[in-house]
C-alpha cells in the first residue's frame, strides 16, 4: 500500500449487526454517523443505492444531509470497500449541495459558499478514493471509475477557484488532478498540472519538504513519459533531498514517491 500525503480518516470497525432500516429512520435527528452508514448499507442491499440516497435526503436538516453525504463517501471507501458507492454518494452529495447553494445566492452568500466548499470536499475525497496509485487493499477501481475520479478532481479545481482559495489549498487540489492524469497516462497534462501545484506551493511559502515532493512527482511523470534522463535526475534529487532531512514529513514524502514509482512501474 502506498504512503499517503492526503490522509483520510482511519479504518473503522464495523458493528456485527445491521439495524432494521425503519427502526433507525425513526431516530431522526438523533442518528449517529454509524447509524446512517448501517441504514444506507441495509437499503443498498434490500433495494438499491437510489433508495439509500432518498433516505439521506429525508434526514432532519440541510446540515445533517450534507454531513451525511460527506461521511458516506469516506465510510463506503474504508468500510464497504465499494468504489461504486463512493461515487454514487459523492455525486448525490455534490448535486444536493450545489442545488441548495443556488437557493442562497444573492440572499445568504456565506451559506452558499459553505455549501460549495462542502461539494468541493466531497469531490476531492472521491478523487482520492478513485486513484489507483494508493494501491489500497480490497479496493477495486475500474477504468471508468478512474475517469470519473478525474472528473471529480477537475471539478474540485474549478470549484475551488471560485471560492477565494489560498495558495496552499490550490497546491493541494492541483496535486490530486495531476495524480489522476498520471494514472490515465496523460503525462503532458500531468506535467502542466504538477507545475501549477509547485507554483502555488511556492506562492504560499511552502516548506521545502512539500516542494521537494511536488518536484519528485514532476520527475516521476517525465520518467513515465519517456524523458528518462531528465526525469531520473529530478526524481532522484527530490528523493535524496527528502531523505537527507531528519523529519517525519520528509521521510513520509520520500517513501511515498518511491512507493508510487514502484506501483506505476508495474502497470
Amino acid at each position: 500500500m502506498v504512503q499517503r500525503n492526503y490522509l483520510l480518516p482511519g479504518v473503522f470497525v464495523l458493528g456485527l449487526a445491521l439495524p432494521v432500516v425503519g427502526e433507525v429512520r425513526s431516530k431522526g435527528e438523533g442518528m449517529t454517523r454509524e447509524d446512517i452508514y448501517k441504514a444506507v448499507q441495509s437499503l443498498s442491499r434490500e433495494k438499491d443505492l437510489f433508495a439509500a440516497s432518498e433516505f439521506v435526503i429525508g434526514l432532519e436538516s440541510e446540515s445533517e444531509i450534507v454531513a451525511a453525504y460527506g461521511n458516506l463517501v469516506l465510510d463506503c471507501y474504508w468500510k464497504a470497500k465499494s468504489t461504486e458507492q463512493v461515487l454514487h454518494f459523492a455525486n448525490a452529495g455534490i448535486h444536493y449541495s450545489l442545488a441548495r447553494a443556488a437557493r442562497y445566492d444573492g440572499k445568504d452568500d456565506d451559506s452558499a459558499k459553505k455549501l460549495r466548499f462542502a461539494a468541493k470536499r466531497m469531490a476531492t475525497d472521491a478523487a482520492s478514493c478513485t486513484w489507483i496509485g494508493w494501491e489500497e487493499p480490497g479496493i477495486a477501481i475500474s477504468p471508468d471509475q478512474m475517469r470519473q475520479g478525474l472528473a471529480m478532481a477537475r471539478y474540485s479545481v474549478r470549484q475551488l477557484h471560485e471560492l477565494d482559495p489560498s495558495a496552499v489549498q490550490l497546491a493541494f487540489t492541483y496535486w490530486f488532478l495531476g495524480a489522476h492524469h498520471i494514472a490515465l497516462e496523460s503525462y503532458g497534462e500531468a506535467l502542466s498540472v504538477f507545475a501549477q501545484a509547485r507554483d502555488y506551493s511556492k506562492a504560499h511559502g511552502s516548506k521545502p519538504d512539500e516542494l521537494a515532493m511536488l518536484e519528485g512527482y514532476i520527475g516521476l511523470t517525465r520518467i513515465l513519459k519517456g524523458e528518462k534522463d531528465v526525469g531520473e535526475s529530478e526524481f532522484s534529487s527530490s528523493v535524496s533531498a527528502l531523505e537527507s532531512r531528519e523529519n517525519q514529513d520528509a521521510e513520509f514524502y520520500a517513501k511515498q514517491l518511491l512507493s508510487v514509482r514502484a506501483f506505476f512501474a508495474k502497470q
